[in-house]
């Protein structure tokens, strides 16, 4: 039997950011962490740090997702100081590209809002964006530029954080899963795997689209999975890199590959990818970036993101129960919401 201050119920991204910051306060945590599982979200994410183009400007969780971004300026060197991990951060800015009328108002009005607010953003015209961008659409009419945007390697910060957490302390414990939290009374005591009880002052709940399947849990947990397939092409010899949304798809270069995306599918916790789905991103890159097209598909694959009914995280404490807390059903933004 262990006993921990905080115990984590999940190692992907989420889980492991928080066992590092939990550490970075002396607090004694355990992470019990099941392993890869089939369409983990980690392992299958893009990578992408782009609060703009993925929530609204009424949002609240806006200025929590620009302050995630922005955290990443400092937490890379950190993660490669203390691991050797570089998880590729690239800062060069994003852009949504606009091939009718109606999407260059649209992209317009992001850009006016985004600098009302004091929030950097510009607007690229047809010849500015294809100086930018060569490959992209040549019947674009423009694109909306967020220049402080960008991506990193998912699978890199997800190492670099559990190496970090396990550095300064956590205990890990791999290859086992939770199926029951123990609560006693008002308060959880434990966690139970089919090894052993682990006990601990404190659990949070950090098992991405599989929360609320744990057992024990004192109400329903509103996280399903939403099933994103992507794609993985040959980038272009000598074609500049680049983060682009448009026309239901985003293409971004990483590590000598086009990763293209992405589907928004309710399949239960089914991450298999689809002749559909799959002909459904291939026709999104060829509009979004035609010097794709024709390029060799390297691999697909497909990604279970931890879904909630309004699309926004939960976070934070039971309300009955004041030492289960929650960090779970982050979408599309878990990889930008760990930079916190």
């Amino acid at each position: 039997m262990s006993q921990s201050d905080v115990l984590i119920v999940g190692g992907g991204i989420i889980g492991a950011a928080c066992a590092r910051a939990l550490e970075l306060r002396d607090v004694t945590v355990t992470v019990i962490e099941a392993g890869p599982k089939p369409g983990a979200a980690t392992p299958a994410a893009a990578g992408m740090l782009a609060p703009f183009f993925e929530i609204s400007p009424d949002d609240p969780l806006l200025s929590l997702t620009v302050r995630a971004r922005d955290l990443y300026a400092d937490l890379a060197p950190a993660l490669q100081d203390e691991t050797g991990i570089d998880i590729c951060l690239w800062m060069e800015g994003i852009v949504r590209v606009a091939f009718t009328e109606e999407e260059v108002t649209r992209a317009k009005g992001d850009v006016a809002w985004q600098r009302q607010s004091g929030f950097p953003a510009h607007w690229l015209s047809a010849d500015d964006l294809r100086e930018r961008l060569p490959g992209v659409a040549p019947d674009a009419l423009g694109g909306a530029l967020a220049p402080e945007d960008g991506a990193l390697e998912p699978r890199a910060l997800h190492e670099a954080l559990l190496e970090s957490a396990e550095t300064k302390g956590a205990r890990i414990v791999r290859g086992e899963s939770v199926e029951e939290i123990v609560i006693e009374g008002e308060r959880t005591t434990a966690v139970r795997t089919a090894s052993e009880l682990h006990r601990a002052g404190a659990v949070l709940i950090a098992a991405g689209c599989w929360s609320g399947q744990l057992g024990g849990l004192p109400r329903p947990l509103s996280v399903l999975p939403i099933r994103g397939q992507m794609a993985a092409l040959v980038w272009p010899e000598g074609e500049p890199r680049a983060v682009v949304y448009g026309s239901g798809g985003y293409v971004l270069e990483r590590a000598g590959e086009a990763v293209a995306g992405t589907t928004m599918e309710h399949a239960g916790f089914e991450p298999s990818v689809t002749d559909e789905g799959l002909n459904q991103i291939f026709r999104a890159t060829r509009r979004i970036y035609p010097a794709l097209d024709g390029a060799e598909v390297v691999r697909t694959w497909a990604g279970l993101r931890p879904g909630t009914p309004d699309g926004r995280p939960i976070l934070g404490p039971d309300p009955t129960i004041p030492n289960l807390w929650y960090a779970t059903g982050h979408g599309r933004n878990g990889v930008l919401l760990a930079g916190l």
